[in-house]
């Protein structure tokens, strides 16, 4: 079954010809009679491509306005709501038959336009959903959203705890979720006899939660009756060029920065400096790469520093805290993995194949409930219950007070001995021959 089925009228094959390669450059299947002379005897096949295709494109010109037989697929796309007529510049609109003239028509050289009305059409569902189906699509989508939000939210948070002073429940939660998240990955890894190092382990969760995370977004998105691709939108076929090549120049710059690197220390000694010249290198060229090729770039710029918060959580700040406990070469291998290889692919693939609007709003929920856990764990290390006690009368003060009362009475201080309680709210005065009982307000 073909996307899109273009009707047209024999002496119009160039440009059914030109518009039909447009279409499978961007990665649509497209079905039309390259032999329309011989129609009569593709008559069933041609109906059958017709009624599974799920877009139709009749092009008007000033023959194929004349075609009975352009009309006739024209007004059964109409029919099941799958027509998009184009026409060309030359021909008005009160040249297009009735009722296909009411219709809004583009140009055909507007290849962009007529791409988003494909778009928007191919978004329909092939059959009406219930609208309890439609919730529960939705639905699905949402969990796998929010799970991956949640899953990322808190492995940043973690990884972020080594250079925090966390309350004891924080301290809890990153110890648990450590232990589930090593004992997971280190049973998945050993099926295929792999090893991973532990100091891996908050990375690969990062990478899976934010593949579950862009995964639902894209599902919403494709799932919603207002998914139009805007004109910036490229096919996913040359989103893949453009992230493999990416990847490729990617990796192959690092690897000629290290080598050099490398052979310069073997001339000059050690170059410390270099090194961490070398660690913004990824920065600098995700960020020109990207913004090169996707052209809202200023939605690629919001998503990259919402990336390099979570980057430096997640790699920046365990390097920071183990630099002096592990040798540079396990920093540089584990570390520097981490950050130069599987950071940056989750990072370059994440804005390529997602619609970045929608994304960056996720993005932008795991940063809030990274800073969200951070704020609740300095909160509840303050120690509110001070200020909640009622304020009590020390002995020191009753003693005053009741000294007090005793001058105003004219005791004689000699006369009492004083017999002061500590336990009760009261002071007692005993004398063999008078006994007092005096209370003390608390």
């Amino acid at each position: 079954m073909a996307d899109i089925f273009i009707s047209y009228s024999k002496s119009d094959h160039p440009l059914a010809l030109k518009l039909s390669a447009f279409l499978e450059s961007e990665g649509w299947s497209v079905w039309w009679d390259k032999s329309l002379g011989a129609a009569d005897h593709y008559r069933d096949e041609i109906i059958k491509q017709l009624a599974q295709a799920r877009a139709v494109i009749t092009i008007w010109t000033e023959r194929s306005v004349h075609s009975d037989w352009v009309r006739a697929e024209a007004g059964r796309a109409k029919a099941e709501g799958k027509l998009i007529p184009v026409k060309t510049p030359e021909l008005a609109y009160a040249d297009i038959p009735i009722p296909f003239g009411e219709m809004h028509t583009e140009n055909i050289s507007s290849l962009d336009l007529i791409r988003a009305a494909i778009v928007a059409q191919l978004a329909k569902p092939l059959v009406p959903q219930s609208s309890l189906r439609q919730i529960t699509g939705m639905f699905k989508h949402q969990v796998l959203i929010w799970i991956g939000i949640g899953g990322t939210v808190i492995t940043v948070f973690a990884s972020a705890s080594v250079i925090l002073d966390l309350a004891d429940w924080a301290k809890d939660v990153v110890r648990n979720w450590d232990e589930w998240t090593q004992m997971l990955w280190g049973w998945i890894f050993s099926l295929v006899q792999v090893k991973v190092p532990k100091v891996l382990a908050p990375i690969i969760s990062f990478t899976v939660f934010t593949a579950m995370l862009v995964a639902g977004v894209n599902l919403s998105v494709r799932s919603g009756k207002a998914a139009v691709k805007s004109e910036n939108a490229v096919s996913l076929a040359r989103k893949a060029c453009i992230f493999t090549g990416g990847l490729i120049l990617y990796l192959g710059t690092v690897l000629l920065l290290v080598m050099g690197i490398a052979a310069l220390e073997e001339e000059v000694g050690p170059l410390e400096w270099a090194w961490g010249v070398s660690w913004w290198v990824p920065i600098g060229f995700q960020i020109v790469y990207l913004g090169y090729f996707v052209k809202e770039r200023s939605w690629v710029w919001i998503a990259s520093v919402l990336f390099l918060f979570m980057g430096g959580c997640l790699v920046l700040a365990p390097l920071w805290q183990q630099a002096g406990t592990s040798s540079p070469t396990e920093l540089a291998l584990v570390f520097g993995f981490a950050w130069m290889v599987l950071f940056q692919i989750c990072w370059m693939a994440a804005i390529l194949f997602s619609p970045l609007k929608q994304l960056t709003r996720r993005l932008i929920f795991v940063v809030l409930g990274v800073l969200t856990l951070v704020v609740l764990s300095e909160i509840s290390k303050v120690n509110f219950h001070q200020y909640l006690r009622p304020t009590t009368i020390s002995d020191t003060k009753r003693l005053a007070h009741f000294n007090a009362l005793l001058n105003r009475c004219r005791f004689n201080l000699s006369r009492f001995p004083v017999c002061v309680s500590t336990n009760q709210n009261y002071i007692a005065l005993s004398d063999p021959s008078y006994i007092s009982l005096y209370l003390i307000p608390s």
